[in-house]
């Protein structure tokens, strides 16, 4: 894995105002205000970076699995939709053994091409300075929790609920129908916050759709050949299906 994290202050990574990035910002911001379901496509498969995005609204650039070499920012640079960034810490499914300093150095070299940066709820102190820094430029922040063994109870959830998070997103295992019926129950008991919710595992995987329609802004599918969670639907297909 390639690193080159760089060091910028947060005057260098502003973007001049009629930028694309800035634009970007700008429709995820409003495209999240008017709980627009979006589709996301995740790559996390340094062959990807060589195909033109399609199929979906934004991309999703899994750091911690492509690393922050050159080829990564030149995608980032060149990519024509908005951008979400990843830095998965390995606690919640992370690909590198990154420490929290490094995971900060890695996100920082990448927001001047963000649109948006998902964290783990569990990380919102030690990566604090992240986080103000992306409102500061009006990134979107996603605050996200991942469970890879269980759907906890609601409880649970809601209690990790983060004011500074702009959306929260919750990937967890459904091993039961009835898993089912608690992730449709968190639009219900958070209802008017920005959510995504998706099961995990071949059943959460066939209630993404169900998902969508229930109110989960952003729904994944992967770019390329390689997932990015278990069962995780290709986003062409998913896309497809969350358009009929």
């Amino acid at each position: 894995m390639q690193h080159d994290y760089g060091r910028s202050s947060l005057t260098n990574l502003m973007p001049t105002p009629q930028s694309s990035f800035m634009k970007h910002r700008g429709r995820i911001n409003q495209h999240l205000s008017d709980r627009k379901r979006l589709t996301v496509g995740a790559i996390a498969d340094p062959s990807t970076l060589s195909i033109k995005p399609a199929d979906c609204d934004l991309v999703e650039l899994r750091l911690d699995s492509l690393g922050t070499g050159e080829n990564v920012h030149r995608f980032a640079k060149e990519c024509p939709l908005p951008l979400l960034i990843t830095a998965r810490g390995s606690e919640e499914g992370g690909q590198s053994n990154w420490s929290k300093k490094e995971r900060e150095h890695a996100y920082r070299a990448f927001l001047p091409y963000a649109a948006l940066i998902d964290i783990e709820l569990r990380d919102f102190e030690p990566l604090g300075s992240i986080i103000d820094d992306a409102k500061k430029l009006g990134i979107t922040v996603i605050g996200s929790l991942h469970d890879f063994e269980a759907t906890p109870e609601l409880a649970f959830l809601t209690e990790k609920i983060d004011p500074k998070a702009d959306l929260h997103k919750f990937a967890l295992m459904a091993q039961s129908p009835n898993d089912i019926r608690k992730h449709l129950d968190i639009f219900e008991r958070l209802s008017g916050r920005a959510l995504s919710v998706m099961g995990m595992g071949p059943l959460g995987a066939a209630a993404r759709p169900l998902m969508a329609e229930a109110g989960s802004l952003l729904n994944y599918g992967f770019l390329g050949t390689t997932p990015t969670a278990p069962n995780q639907w290709p986003v062409r297909l998913l896309k497809a299906t969350l358009s009929i």
